[in-house]
């Protein structure tokens, strides 16, 4: 089974072709948990992990997941780190994690693509669509690593950056700096954001979208907006600017 979080697809995409080339299934981490219930154990022989690094770490619905979920110990565990630049904390933290559960993380990758932060500080974005050519090249060789089972946690480190980005002051201000609102006038009530959203954080209320305080910055709901009524610290992502992996179309994304 391959578990992944996505917010503009970068990571669903890699976690689908993984999927292909390993003959496995990818399941959305939030779907999952929506339908196990009370039962949160997971036997399966090999599990992978697919997901977005956000401040340096694991996305929280991630992290929560892989800490009260129940694990077999002979399970042969990968992770897969899509990113801007560099993994972070992200795999090494998952490690820990899959550590306390008397449980080992065989393999990670980092898989540099493209960050969906940018749109949220610049505006007249060029995205270089090179990257995500030379990822898929990676996950090619990811894929072969899993099918032949290797041991290789050379990229599953601590890294300055990430333990920066943990501090707790650190970590305050990029939520406010990613901080999600919503434009009453813009808005046109279309619920994608509502359907996208992996924390339930946002609704349609009197035709006119309401966001919470559960956001965890995955940026779906201002990447995949059509009308600029999601706001990014008060500003609206134009449609020029919004990124979304090519072959991933919104749809894909909406929670069952």
């Amino acid at each position: 089974m391959i578990l992944y979080f996505s917010g503009t697809g970068n990571s669903l995409s890699a976690a689908r072709f993984l999927a292909r080339e390993t003959g496995d299934t990818a399941v959305h981490v939030v779907d999952l948990t929506a339908h196990c219930g009370t039962c949160r154990g997971i036997q399966d022989k090999v599990i992978g992990f697919v997901f977005p690094v956000y401040f340096g770490d694991l996305p929280d619905p991630v992290r929560e997941f892989a800490e009260y979920t129940r694990f077999a110990p002979s399970t042969y565990f990968y992770a897969v780190a899509t990113c801007g630049s560099t993994p972070g904390n992200a795999l090494y933290n998952l490690q820990e994690i899959l550590e306390r559960k008397r449980c080992h993380l065989s393999y990670g990758r980092a898989v540099p693509m493209i960050a969906n932060s940018t749109a949220t500080w610049k505006k007249g974005v060029t995205y270089d669509l090179s990257r995500l050519e030379t990822a898929r090249k990676k996950l090619v060789s990811i894929a072969t690593a899993v099918r032949a089972r290797t041991v290789n946690t050379d990229e599953v480190k601590r890294s300055l950056t990430g333990s920066l980005m943990a501090m707790q002051l650190v970590r305050h201000m990029g939520k406010r700096r990613f901080a999600i609102s919503v434009d009453i006038e813009a808005c046109t009530g279309c619920g994608i954001c509502e359907r996208l959203c992996p924390m339930h954080n946002i609704t349609i209320k009197n035709g006119k979208a309401r966001a919470g305080d559960q956001c965890v910055s995955c940026m779906a709901c201002a990447h995949w907006c059509p009308s600029g009524g999601i706001l990014v610290h008060g500003h609206a992502i134009s449609r020029e600017d919004q990124y979304h992996h090519p072959d991933i179309e919104v749809k894909d994304l909406f929670l069952r």
